[in-house]
């Protein structure tokens, strides 16, 4: 596994063909600031871009995985437009990990509260630690999820459910989580289990992973309008270089070798 330091607050690894980006913050629990917002966002489309990855990876250093906005650096913020410009690039900045051609799988070691919580819930796999802690706490703060948390709360979970978290700000363990459907997997160590879970995809056509993603995408859309580009997806992937060394490598009985080609 190699690594590189990038901006303040956030560190980046490879892992084969798995970007790991690590929030790095712990004295502030992982809470992200404005800088830290548009550095991931930076490195999330720089990977968009680079056809040698497979998936990207979100984790936290420490006891946290993300304690949301960091509301000692929000203070600052005395009007309106300084607000939307801060939360604006935040929810900017999870509509881009939900339309990342990539998948991003959240690995929730610790605490994920508020708006780390509502991070976690733009990826689309989240694998929680053995001591993973989800939470909604943000009306105790006076405030509702600012980065449309209610939003994708309420679509995962349903309305009722998703209104009993908010009103209550409930502590959900990685199990109770994952009953709900909040999460997908629970693991004793989730970074760990989200770099095998990267390795499972090393067997996948990497187009394939991305045409994958794209097609899940249309789960809101008419139902004509789904199936027609999920077919347009599957159309084209057929035709791919990738799809046929599928097909020699099945009947030679081998491994397929793929190129993303």
């Amino acid at each position: 596994m190699s690594s590189s330091a990038t901006d303040p607050g956030l560190r980046e690894e490879r892992a084969g063909r798995a970007l790991l980006l690590t929030l790095d913050r712990p004295a502030a629990g992982n809470a992200l600031d404005e800088a830290t917002i548009l550095a991931l966002r930076a490195r999330l489309d720089h990977a968009a871009r680079d056809e040698t990855l497979n998936c990207v990876i979100l984790c936290g250093t420490g006891r946290f995985f993300c304690a949301g906005g960091d509301l000692k650096a929000y203070r600052a913020l005395e009007n309106a437009a300084a607000l939307e410009r801060v939360f604006g690039a935040a929810r900017a900045l999870l509509d881009a990990i939900e339309a990342h051609p990539l998948p991003v799988i959240a690995a929730i070691d610790g605490y994920a509260l508020g708006g780390g919580a509502e991070l976690a819930l733009a990826c689309d796999l989240r694998v929680a630690g053995a001591g993973a802690v989800l939470g909604f706490p943000q009306l105790r703060l006076g405030i509702i999820p600012g980065w449309d948390g209610t939003e994708r709360l309420a679509a995962r979970v349903g309305r009722g459910t998703a209104m009993r978290l908010l009103l209550t700000g409930e502590r959900l363990t990685a199990e109770a989580a994952q009953a709900m459907g909040l999460v997908e997997l629970v693991a004793e160590n989730a970074r760990e289990a989200a770099l095998r879970l990267a390795a499972d995809l090393e067997a996948a056509a990497p187009l394939a992973i991305r045409g994958a993603k794209q097609a899940l995408s249309t789960l809101e859309l008419p139902r004509a309008e789904a199936r027609n580009l999920a077919a347009g997806v599957f159309a084209r992937l057929w035709f791919t270089e990738d799809h046929r060394e599928a097909e020699r490598a099945f009947a030679e009985k081998r491994e397929a070798v793929f190129h993303g080609r």
